[in-house]
């Protein structure tokens, strides 16, 4: 039995379907939230974040497969991490993890996960940059990332705040110092970097034509990327999108427009949407954000979420012949899960929701260009 109701979407109409009937992929073990994953074939991968060192693995291709976890990752507990599969194998890289002086700090390791034997395997490398907030995807034989937080900043921040004890006037100075600064000058990444597995090579591919960005949408469909909001400092995030095509001559860049605000809000931007296509049509929805920090940046506030309160959002959107359209709503809030394309289909896989909760839920999205079902 399916109820259907029609949502307005920027002065045109879409058929937004929910499903009564039981999901088509089964739960999560645990909520995972701020992990990593990757699609490897008719499997998907899924760990780290609130899921601790577990990886779990899921057949999509056989409607009657469970969640099966598999080896557990050797790199410990980590959030924020890296992932992307090329020729077959599982990459990680990354994250943010505490030390034994319980300080949190962004690492710059790689793993490597081979599901034909079932191990992780770490790589003698280190990223060149942190790979906090970072987004990557597969293209070819290579993994691309775009954005993320500065190694050197950000862990210092972390010592100071560990270092200043239970001094809270100390915590204070050190939190109103970190954040009263412009975007620029926390040296998020503005270069597209890739890394190579055959070669175990990191490459500049050229500087990005946008802000440095942490917790954007990437997700690269035949040769092109999306690149869609993110911070542009902690707790600012942006609405511009972007897009870029690979080419002999590397990847040309293009401005996208803004992702327009829903019916009566701000649009604040989005850090951890999910994203992918469906019958061809791109889709983002969720994240989160704090409501009038754009708004309070711009009167001159440089600490532009100070006083507000962060909000997860369910806004489904599309882009087609050059515009954004809102095209319905998912039926909670939800953001910083995986994200995967798959079967004309685009599987939002854990993630949180208001406050922060992580989710076990595993939704799915379809659109063709007519209508939209949420499953």
């Amino acid at each position: 039995m399916k109820r259907t109701k029609t949502a307005l979407c920027t002065a045109l109409f879409a058929a937004l379907t929910f499903s009564a009937n039981a999901q088509a992929y089964p739960d999560l073990p645990v909520g995972i939230k701020s992990g990593a994953g990757a699609l490897i074939g008719d499997t998907v991968y899924v760990g780290l974040g609130s899921g601790g060192d577990k990886f779990y693995s899921l057949n999509l291709k056989d409607p009657a497969a469970q969640w099966q976890e598999i080896a557990a990752f050797p790199g410990g507990e980590r959030n924020q991490p890296v992932a992307a599969a090329v020729a077959g194998k599982l990459y990680v890289f990354g994250g943010l993890q505490k030390n034994e002086k319980g300080e949190l700090q962004l690492v710059n390791d790689a793993y490597q996960y081979n599901p034909t034997d079932n191990t992780w395997t770490k790589l003698p490398t280190r990223s060149p940059r942190g790979l906090v907030g970072s987004s990557g995807a597969s293209y070819g034989d290579k993994v691309y990332i775009v954005g993320g937080s500065n190694l050197a900043l950000f862990n210092g921040f972390f010592q100071d705040m560990v270092a200043a004890g239970e001094d809270k006037m100390k915590k204070e100075a050190i939190t109103a110092t970190y954040f009263n600064q412009r975007p620029e000058d926390y040296f998020f990444t503005t270069e597209l970097l890739s890394y190579e597995p055959s070669t175990n090579q990191w490459r500049n591919e050229g500087r990005l034509p946008f802000s440095g960005r942490a917790g954007a949408a990437l997700t690269i469909q035949g040769n092109a990327l999306m690149v869609v909001n993110g911070e542009i400092k902690p707790g600012l995030r942006t609405a511009e999108t972007h897009q870029g095509q690979f080419t002999n001559q590397g990847v040309q860049w293009k401005n996208l427009p803004d992702l327009p605000a829903p019916e009566g809000q701000s649009q604040d931007g989005l850090a951890g949407a999910m994203a992918g296509y469906s019958h061809g049509y791109y889709l983002v929805t969720g994240g989160a954000n704090f409501p009038g920090s754009v708004k309070q940046f711009k009167s001159g506030m440089l600490h532009a979420h100070k006083g507000l309160n962060k909000a997860w959002h369910k806004e489904i959107y599309t882009f087609n012949n050059g515009k954004w359209r809102i095209i319905g709503e998912l039926p909670m809030n939800i953001g910083y899960g995986l994200s995967v394309s798959y079967d004309n289909k685009v599987l939002l896989i854990g993630g949180e929701t208001d406050g922060g909760k992580a989710l076990t839920s595993v939704k799915t999205l379809s659109y063709d260009g007519k209508k939209l079902t949420v499953e």
